[in-house]
């Protein structure tokens, strides 16, 4: 028999996925193989002989994480060959694909079913997971609905990292290059505009009337669709104050503009760093059925301000 319901083959950077694919699996009470937690037992072994028994003898399935970090790693290579040997003897399936992406992997057959991860959150793969070893699923808590925005967010946030660190170094590529002090004046005045559009915009994504479509009224379920919706558009709006920022700061202009279109930039900061804490706020809040969908978003312009009556007076 078995040692494994299911071994877990990926990425390292993919673990904080699949870390939260793992825990939520314990919870279900399905058996996997899991690095981390084998610390102990891998230490002083013989890696390749070891995984390859776990990945070819030892698991009755293996969930496969697909990306195109996992398509060039030497380790993830080992895995799935010996994924694949066990699943060419194997009378059903074995390898359980499931996609980050789209990158081709070697020995995958075109037709293999696969499961896309791009909008499905961690809970709701390990709940499939389990299904498939025929572990029977709970059903879901009360406050549900508040671990899937929770989760949602945190999934689609996840795919922003490289502009978030871009906007932590302040970096923006170049975009435009203005030569005039009208040009650089009407686009600054056209993109603080922009930037009032998404800040209500975040508070129109959590309105009361739209909690209410995705989460329903009192008393009543929400919709899992409207949520990971509305939990979507709210990211959107986030990363639309990164591209704000990004576009600002990618804009060449004369000389005398340039610590405006600074400061400008920076407008974004404050914003984003209460949507931040808001974010982890939430998710802690959500883990025990709970949830405060009120955003209070707050800046000041005074840095703005002070460098506009520069450039106006000079």
């Amino acid at each position: 028999m078995p040692k494994y319901d299911v071994c877990l083959s990926f990425a390292g950077e993919d673990r904080p996925y699949v870390e939260e694919v793992a825990r939520h699996l314990t919870e279900l009470g399905v058996s996997r193989f899991y690095d981390t937690d084998e610390q102990a037992d891998l230490w002083g072994k013989n890696l390749v002989e070891h995984l390859d028994q776990i990945y070819r003898k030892e698991s009755r399935y293996c969930v496969m994480f697909v990306s195109q970090h996992y398509a060039r790693k030497m380790w993830t290579k080992h895995e799935r060959q010996a994924a694949f040997d066990r699943a060419l003897v194997s009378d059903t399936e074995y390898v359980l694909p499931a996609r980050f992406d789209d990158t081709e992997l070697p020995a995958l057959r075109v037709g293999t079913g696969y499961l896309d991860l791009r909008n499905r959150t961690p809970r709701e793969l390990a709940e499939l997971i389990a299904q498939k070893v025929g572990t029977q699923v709970p059903p879901p808590p009360a406050g549900w609905e508040y671990q899937l925005f929770a989760e949602t967010v945190t999934l689609n946030l996840g795919k922003l990292k490289e502009k978030k660190l871009d906007h932590e170094m302040a970096f923006g590529a170049h975009m435009r290059t203005f030569t005039s002090d009208t040009e650089a004046l009407d686009y600054f005045t056209a993109r603080t505009r922009a930037f009032d559009d998404i800040i209500n915009n975040v508070a129109d994504v959590l309105s009361t009337g739209r909690q209410q479509w995705a989460f329903g009224p009192a008393g009543r379920k929400g919709d899992a669709d409207k949520i990971k919706h509305l939990a979507s558009l709210f990211v959107k709006a986030y990363e639309n104050l990164l591209d704000w920022a990004a576009d600002l700061r990618g804009t060449s202009t004369p000389e005398r503009h340039r610590a405006l279109y600074a400061a400008t930039a920076r407008l974004a900061d404050q914003p984003l760093k209460q949507i931040d804490q808001f974010v982890e706020e939430f998710a802690t809040a959500a883990t025990r059925g709970a949830g405060d969908l009120r955003l209070t978003i707050s800046y000041d312009p005074a840095d703005v301000e002070a460098e506009l009556t520069k450039v106006q007076t000079t």
